[in-house]
Formats: C-alpha cells, structure tokens, sequence
C-alpha cells in the first residue's frame, strides 16, 4: 500500500470518528511496518498500538488499558478493538469451506449473530470473511470480522474485535492491516533433503512467558489454554507425530517434587532421569503412549509456575529427533 492510501485510510478514521454517535477517541497518529524476523510476515498498524506477537499470532490492541478486556469480555472498562493475526499449521487434512463451516458453528453456539459470510482475498489468496457480533450483557457488545486463508497445510487468519460504536468508524484499520499484510514465503527443501528431518539450523521463539530455539524447518503455534493451564505453545515440524508442546501451569506453591509424584501416573512410565534446565536439575519421565512413538515428560517448576515439557518422536528415527529434541529444551528460558 502506497503512501497515498494509508493518508487517505486515515483521514477516514480521523472523520468517521467525528460523526454520528459519540464514541471513545482512539489515537491514530500515523502507521508502523511490523515484520516478524523468523516467520517472514509483515504487516502495517498505528504506530501507537501495543503489538503483541506470540509466535504465530500477532495480537493489536487501540490501547495498553484494554488488552484485560479482551482477554475476559465480561470485564468492565474502556471500550477498544483487538486484531489478531494468526499463522497456523493445521493438524488434518481440512478445507477451507470446512474450516468457516466449523468456525460458524462454534460462533453460533457461543450464541454470536452470523450476518454475512463472503469470499475475499487474504494476501492474494483465495479467503472467505465471515460478519458476526454478539451482547455480552446489556451494555456491551462485541462485532467482529474474520477472514480466513488456506496453503498448503497452513491455516491463516485475520480477525477484528470492537466493543460497542468502535467497529465502523475504525474498520479502516483492520482494511490496513489487510492490504499490508504479507505472509512468508515457502520453504523449499534442498534436493535429496529428507523434509522429515529436523534442520540443523536453529529459530527463535520469544514472547513475555518464555524463549526457546527450535529447527527453522518446524513451525510454532500458540492454543488457546484451557483452565488452569495459562499457555500452551506446540512446535512441529513434517511429521505430525514428532513434536515438542510446552504449557504453563500455577504450581500454587506446590514443590517439584511434589509435581513429579502427582503427576507420573499420568505417563505409562519406562524410565526417567535428571535434565538441567536454566540451572536447575529437572525431573523427566520417558514413556510410550503407542507403537514407534518415544515420548519424555519433563516437569520444571520456578517462580511458582510449573513448565510441563512434552516431546514425541519417531522411534526409527531416534537419532534424527531425541538430540535435536533435547537440544531445544535444554535452549529453554522462563520469563
């Protein structure tokens, strides 16, 4: 986008926001490029908005105040808007159809109004936008878009939350956002190069809970946790079977220990042994969940949070897995 359209976009905003009811002013003073040094995506957004990137999901917020409310929609506060976008390895073989089909089911169940789903374009690739909003009590309300891409075996998707009066008259942010955005470029694997194989060259992971490198022929993706988990990142590579997933829990002054004990008859344990991580010895536990699949639990406990550390691995590939996997772990440091 040229800079003649971003003035124009924001010379919308700035006049969009005047007219009709009065809503909250929100600060639009000019336009920063965001890109992601590791995944290659890059996208313009107002300068002034807090950008937090979680691996492969970029979330903006209009302020730092109203990050809470959207975390928790039923906490009161200053109204604002959320865009969020999301780079995803998909688990299964899905189409895009099935995708938005999925997503509208699960809208309506949470009891949202579906008003249009439209084709689009996502980053020259063929998208499908869906239109919805919903109360959630009698003075506040939610209405959104998202548009959703599919390539290969990647799920892409940009979504705009605003509370109350914000949604039209800041749109133009989410269309920025929109036509900026550029997604990474493939990889191409080096002839006679086993994809399967973990690369020896190494990325970086980082965000306000954790760091961790990882080989830059795996992709990362954040879920969303369930209670009491607090975060939940996955880092997988061409075998679906052999992956590294790490989650955050309160240990609740719980001691490793303790952890450890409480914990191990979850795991159809083999055996187990002591890995230092950040300078602390660590309990892990080796198990076999099925058939040709290795798998280590590892349990680390600081700063009264529990890091649950899970690896899979291919057992007839042992030896191209377990040293790359413990490699990446032992990379790991808390925040």
């Amino acid at each position: 986008m040229n800079r003649k359209i971003v003035l124009v976009l924001f010379l919308v905003i700035g006049i969009l926001a005047t007219c009709g009811k009065k809503t909250e002013t929100l600060t639009v003073t000019g336009w920063d490029q965001y890109k992601d040094p590791y995944l290659g995506i890059s996208f313009k957004y107002p300068q002034t908005w807090p950008l937090v990137p979680e691996g492969g999901r970029f979330s903006l917020f209009s302020s730092a105040d109203v990050m809470n409310r959207f975390y928790d929609y039923s906490i009161k506060g200053k109204d604002g808007i959320r865009i969020i976008v999301s780079i995803q390895k998909m688990d299964t073989l899905q189409t895009l159809e099935q995708y938005i089909n999925g997503l509208k089911t699960d809208l309506t169940s949470s009891g949202y109004d579906i008003s249009t789903t439209e084709a689009g374009q996502l980053a020259k690739l063929p998208a499908s936008q869906i239109h919805y909003s919903g109360a959630i009590d009698s003075k506040t309300r939610i209405e959104a878009l998202q548009i959703a891409a599919m390539n290969d075996s990647s799920l892409y998707t940009v979504k705009y939350e605003a509370f109350n009066e914000l949604f039209a008259p800041y749109k133009a942010v989410y269309d920025t956002v929109l036509a900026t955005l550029r997604l990474p470029l493939p990889k191409v694997a080096e002839p006679g190069v086993d994809p399967s194989i973990p690369s020896t060259k190494f990325e970086k992971f980082e965000n306000d809970r954790l760091s961790i490198s990882y080989p830059d022929n795996f992709e990362t993706s954040v879920s969303q946790p369930k209670a009491p988990t607090e975060f939940s990142l996955d880092i997988k590579g061409y075998r679906q079977d052999s992956f590294v997933h790490i989650d955050i829990i309160p240990a609740k002054g719980v001691s490793a220990e303790k952890i450890v004990e409480q914990n191990a008859r979850f795991f159809k344990e083999t055996s187990r042994g002591t890995a230092t991580i950040e300078g602390i010895s660590t309990t892990f536990i080796n198990y076999s969940p099925v058939k040709d699949i290795q798998s280590r639990v590892y349990f680390l406990v600081k700063n009264d949070r529990f890091y649950r550390v899970i690896f899979n691995y291919y057992a007839p590939m042992r030896k191209d897995f377990l040293p790359v996997f413990e490699k990446m772990v032992g990379s790991l440091v808390t925040k």
